[in-house]
């Protein structure tokens, strides 16, 4: 008997933690092959299906689920009504034909931070549906990435609208069609939009109005076809973008059929393979600044491209070995034939590097400090150093730039092998080639030079803050603040407005935090975390 009851009491505190142990109201987690779903605090199932946990977690909606793990999905999730889904950076594969996400019918509807493999068809889809907010969420395939629209069938229809729509750092690549997608919406924001790879439009807007645009940054979208980087059509009005980048797409901006009022303060329209930027037969629309290094057209009635024709100002970026986390660098060498190395963060010029374009998604990189480009030296044996040469046209120059998993590979076009960090991780290493292998060590980040430097500097300083996340961005009342691993001292939370003035402190003990912002006035301010010596800075924007 007194077997039993221990083993009776062994199931029940292992059922509490099941029940207790997790952080939230409403969420989904994965223990051995099983998901398990929790509303309102109670765990209500289990079942080898994502799936089929997620809607259960969802029900009706009206609740915040937390997703706290990936995995393959093997139907579509039906959003409802007062949805918002935190997906914790985790990602998730569609095996289905059917859309990934999607809702007919009202909102609001929020995600975050969710990675999405889409094999076929759209990957988020809302019709009828007004108060949609993304955030960092990451499509690759499938057709279009995120569709937004006022009618599943007839959205330019007179009268259908929705409102209120805002995508924020939202990355779409290899989509068949379009990387996002509105038709029939009164209020879009989208700040941070980027489309790589996609077969027709990067970002599309159609009889979209009342809009606020930061950065649209489309890549090789519809190359040598007839869509754009960016497309405003069907009437849209009144939008302002701060900066379109189109590189190596069909046309780098194209507005169109009876749009009016669109404002792009910045252009960098660079190697599309039809007219660069073309205003036809719109009203009122005008680029103010910036570069198109391909033909540019304007009909209608106010319109102007204010443009240079020439984009020769190079972009340079820092580039870190996925690996070691070190950085691609001249190394100050200047001799034809010197070898290429690696060092830890630095901002010297010698670790900036412009990728020059040569076609056919071939690249020649030069050091900012040195003026050589990376050269493969006809080198072939596993194992060889990278060097550097003066500028030339032979193909030992030329690297192709292969993405994969969010990071670039580069393989030389003379000898085949692939640029990799060899797993040095002393400063000075040499940089060395190996022939093609699925290894971090031949995956490699680019990052910008112009917009990061200073984020780089704190990042590697400060060690101890680097995998905090701070979201969402545009706050209405909670701002959440989670860690990447257990607290070993107290984190020390502040926030300043503007004209930096503390008007919020608090300190943070648990890797999982919810603050209430309600008490704070609209605008902009500056998060700080402080643990130990390390800080974590982000601006958010208080509703």
């Amino acid at each position: 008997m007194k077997k039993i009851l221990n083993l009776l009491l062994l199931i029940v505190i292992a059922f509490g933690a099941i029940n207790t142990a997790k952080a939230y109201t409403h969420e989904v987690w994965q223990s051995g092959d099983q998901y398990y779903w929790k509303t309102y605090d109670v765990t209500q199932g289990n079942s080898p299906d994502l799936a089929t946990a997620i809607q259960g977690a969802i029900g009706t909606g009206g609740r915040d689920v937390h997703i706290l793990c990936g995995g393959t999905l093997s139907a579509q999730i039906e959003l409802k009504p007062g949805l918002t889904l935190y997906c914790h950076n985790n990602t998730f594969n569609k095996d289905h034909s059917a859309y990934g996400f999607h809702i007919e019918g009202s909102g609001p509807i929020k995600i975050y931070n969710m990675t999405f493999y889409n094999n076929t068809n759209m990957g988020i889809r809302t019709s009828r549906a007004g108060d949609i907010y993304l955030e960092n969420v990451k499509i690759y395939g499938g057709s279009i990435g995120v569709r937004i629209d006022s009618h599943p069938s007839r959205p330019y229809e007179d009268g259908r609208w929705v409102s209120n729509v805002h995508v924020q750092d939202c990355y779409f690549e290899n989509c068949s069609s379009h990387g996002l997608e509105t038709y029939g919406v009164d209020g879009f924001s989208g700040y941070g939009l980027v489309a790589k790879n996609c077969g027709e439009c990067g970002v599309l807007l159609n009889k979209t109005i009342n809009g606020s645009i930061g950065t649209v940054d489309a890549y090789r979208c519809c190359y040598g076809g007839g869509y754009a980087g960016f497309r405003c059509a069907n009437s849209c009005g009144n939008i302002t973008v701060n900066k379109v980048i189109s590189n190596q797409c069909g046309r780098g901006i194209f507005v169109l059929t009876g749009s009016y009022d669109i404002t792009i303060k910045e252009a960098e329209v660079t190697d599309c393979t039809d007219i660069g930027i073309w205003f036809q037969d719109v009203t009122n629309c005008v680029v103010e600044s910036g570069c198109c290094n391909c033909n540019y057209y304007a009909s209608g009635t106010g319109n102007s491209i204010n443009v240079g024709s020439s984009c020769s100002s190079s972009t340079f970026y820092y580039i870190q070995n996925r690996a070691t986390g070190l950085f691609l660098d001249g190394m100050g060498r200047t001799t034809n034939g010197s070898d290429c190395g690696q060092y830890a963060n630095t901002t010297h010029i010698n670790a900036q590097w412009a990728l020059e374009d040569q076609g056919s998604n071939y690249y020649k990189i030069r050091n900012n400090g040195t003026g050589l480009y990376l050269d493969g030296m006809g080198r072939t044996t596993n194992g060889d150093i990278c060097g550097q040469w003066a500028g030339s046209s032979h193909y030992n120059q030329q690297w192709e730039r292969i993405s994969t998993d969010g990071y670039y590979r580069f393989r030389n076009r003379s000898t085949g092998l692939y640029l990799d960090g060899m797993g040095y991780t002393s400063n000075g290493a040499n940089v060395g080639m190996w022939a093609n292998t699925s290894h971090v060590n031949s995956q490699w980040s680019l990052i910008d030079v112009s917009t990061t430097k200073s984020a780089m500097i704190d990042k590697k300083s400060d060690t101890a803050t680097s995998g905090i996340k701070v979201y969402p961005t545009i706050v209405e009342d909670m701002l959440q603040i989670e860690f990447n691993a257990d607290l070993e001292e107290t984190a020390t939370l502040n926030i300043y407005s503007s004209a930096g003035i503390l008007v919020y402190s608090e300190l943070l003990s648990n890797t999982i935090a919810s603050v209430n912002l309600s008490e704070l006035s609209k605008g902009v301010y500056f998060v700080q975390i402080l643990i130990g010596e390390s800080t974590f800075k982000n601006k958010i924007i208080k509703k």
